[in-house]
């Protein structure tokens, strides 16, 4: 049996990009606080809308489908996604049922779920119009799909592709409110999450510019958030002593409008349903 610790060290060397320091795999207790929060805060607000039987989409270590689980309108969580350590972790810690499989090959039946959930997941994929399609395949009718992405206008404006090397393809507000409307589904609300002010939202464009020039000229694109993390001034930092749990609430949520890309969130969350 592999134990937990190793499984641990293994996803956490595979994960984290070398040269950027960034991880797109959340291990609850190997991240910061903030992050912590931010993440579990997704899976919260989704558990709102779940029912019946879900599917955690690109599921990961579970953290999520645990959350979604304790939702007193789930009846049963199913975890997929294509890292078998992840799932691994996530029957070990959560005690999830996983299956491991691509999102664009979901292993499912037509019309099984009553809730599809997928958290960060749609940037990740190269063929998203197979992935989606995928989604509606498995979605019973009158089904709902809670989808979260990063905000394109926040982390890549006016960029030919995402300055995150995980990243495929990131959305803005209308693009997405649209595909997803291209393959029959009824977006119900959209929301926003971490509302920025309209001068920071100035400087990503500015910053997301110049990284996108350093990048061409071969040189590290972090100099820029090193930049401006000494230009701002920094949060007093916290002792052991005043060391908390992640608090999901801490992450502020705002209805916004779907047919507009002036989003000034840093995500947005479409809730649709399959009507037919």
């Amino acid at each position: 049996m592999v134990k937990l610790i190793d499984l641990t060290q293994e996803i956490l060397k595979k994960h984290t990009d070398p040269k950027t320091g960034i991880s797109e795999s959340i291990l609850l207790g190997y991240c910061s606080n903030e992050t912590a929060s931010e993440h579990i805060s997704r899976y919260v607000f989704a558990s709102k809308f779940a029912h019946g039987i879900v599917l955690d989409v690109a599921s990961g270590s579970c953290y999520g489908s645990s959350i979604l689980r304790r939702n007193n309108a789930t009846n049963h969580v199913i975890g997929v996604d294509m890292d078998k350590n992840l799932l691994l972790f996530g029957k070990y810690v959560y005690s999830i049922d996983c299956i491991r499989a691509d999102a664009q090959h979901l292993p499912f039946r037509e019309k099984i779920f009553d809730t599809i959930v997928s958290i960060e997941t749609i940037e990740h994929v190269n063929d998203q119009d197979k992935f989606v399609y995928n989604l509606k395949s498995c979605l019973k009718k009158g089904g709902h799909v809670i989808l979260s992405t990063p905000n394109k206008l926040y982390f890549s404006p006016l960029l030919p592709t995402p300055l995150n090397p995980y990243h495929a393809r990131e959305y803005y507000l209308e693009h997405l409110f649209t595909f997803l409307k291209s393959h029959g589904f009824e977006v119900l609300s959209v929301y926003g999450e971490w509302e920025v002010a309209r001068l920071e939202l100035i400087r990503r464009i500015l910053g997301s510019l110049l990284k996108f020039i350093l990048n061409k000229l071969s040189l590290k694109a972090s100099y820029i958030d090193k930049l401006y993390s000494i230009l701002m001034p920094k949060s007093k930092e916290r002792t052991d002593d005043e060391l908390v749990d992640p608090d999901p609430n801490s992450v502020p949520y705002i209805t916004i409008i779907s047919n507009s890309n002036v989003a000034v969130c840093q995500y947005v969350i479409f809730y649709a349903v399959n009507p037919s």
